[in-house]
C-alpha cells in the first residue's frame, strides 16, 4: 500500500512542482519591483525634475541617492529662497565648495575641497550639458560673466572626480547650470530691484510655446557704484615719508 506522502503526490502531482514554483514567484516580486521602481523613478524625473533627482553623475537623469557621486542639486526655488542674485551667490548653498575671485580679471575661481588654482581649469562648468572652457587657460575664459538667476531651472554639483564621464577637465568636480525653457518661463515676468551702494536694475523676461515653435527671452539693464572703501595709506606712504616725496595716491577710494 502506497504511503500517504505518496497518495499525495499521486492524488495531485502538481503539487510536487508547486514548492519550485513558489520560491522562482517569491525571487521574482521583489526583482520585477526593483525594475518597475526604476522606471517609475525615470518617470518622475523627467516630470518634476526637483532636487531628488540628478543626471550630471552619470548623464542620464536617476535618483540622487543612487548616483555614484558626492552630488547636490539646487533648483530654482531654492535660489529664490537663498536671494540669491547671481550663480555664485547660489553655489554658496554647495558644502565643500568656496568661491573665490581671480586677481587678474576678477572671474570666479570655484575650490573644491581646497584644490585652488588661479585659472580654476580642474573644474568643468556646463550650460545645459554644453562646456565652457578656453582653449589656453583651461578656465572659462576672461568674458565668462555669468548665468542670470531669473534664467536658472537647477545647477547639479559634482563634488569630486568626474574625468570618467567628463574628461580631464572634470578632476576636482563639475557644475552644471541648466537654463528655464519657454514651457517654465511661459508668459512675461517684469522685476525691479534696488539696493546698497545705489544699485539697481529691471529684468523682463518673456516665454511662449506655440505649435513648432519654442522661445525665451530675457532682458536685463542695471548699474551700480560698487564699494568704494578709502585706503588712508599704502607702503608708499611710508616711503613718502621717509624720503620727504608724494607719490602714493593715499588717502583715496578703491574703484570696485
Amino acid at each position: 500500500m502506497p504511503s500517504s506522502s505518496e497518495k499525495l503526490v499521486h492524488r495531485s502531482p502538481g503539487l510536487a512542482l508547486w514548492p519550485g514554483l513558489l520560491s522562482l514567484t517569491i525571487l521574482g516580486l521583489p526583482l520585477s519591483g526593483l525594475a518597475a521602481n526604476g522606471f517609475e523613478d525615470e518617470d518622475l524625473a523627467q516630470v518634476y525634475g526637483d532636487k531628488s533627482f540628478v543626471s550630471i553623475a552619470t548623464g542620464s537623469v536617476q535618483p540622487i541617492h543612487r548616483a555614484p557621486a558626492v552630488a547636490t542639486v539646487i533648483t530654482a526655488g531654492d535660489i529664490e529662497a537663498l536671494g540669491a542674485r547671481n550663480l555664485e551667490q547660489a553655489l554658496a548653498l554647495v558644502p565643500g565648495l568656496h568661491v573665490s575671485r581671480s586677481a587678474y580679471f576678477n572671474n570666479p575661481i570655484y575650490t573644491f575641497r581646497g584644490i585652488h588654482s588661479q585659472y580654476n581649469p580642474q573644474v568643468l562648468v556646463l550650460v545645459n550639458d554644453l562646456p565652457l572652457t578656453s582653449v589656453f587657460g583651461g578656465d572659462r575664459g576672461t568674458g565668462w560673466g555669468t548665468v542670470p538667476v531669473e534664467m536658472i531651472s537647477r545647477i547639479e554639483v559634482i563634488r569630486g572626480p568626474g574625468s570618467a564621464l567628463y574628461g580631464a577637465d572634470a578632476l576636482a568636480g563639475v557644475i552644471n547650470v541648466i537654463t528655464k525653457n519657454p514651457e517654465e518661463l511661459k508668459g512675461t515676468r517684469l522685476s525691479a530691484v534696488y539696493g546698497s551702494f545705489q544699485t539697481g536694475d529691471v529684468t523682463a523676461i518673456h516665454g511662449d510655446d506655440q505649435d513648432a515653435l519654442r522661445y525665451s527671452t530675457y532682458v536685463h539693464v542695471g548699474r551700480s557704484e560698487g564699494a568704494d572703501p578709502t585706503v588712508r595709506a599704502d607702503q608708499q606712504s611710508a616711503f613718502d615719508a621717509l624720503f620727504g616725496t608724494s607719490a602714493s595716491l593715499a588717502p583715496g577710494p578703491i574703484n570696485l
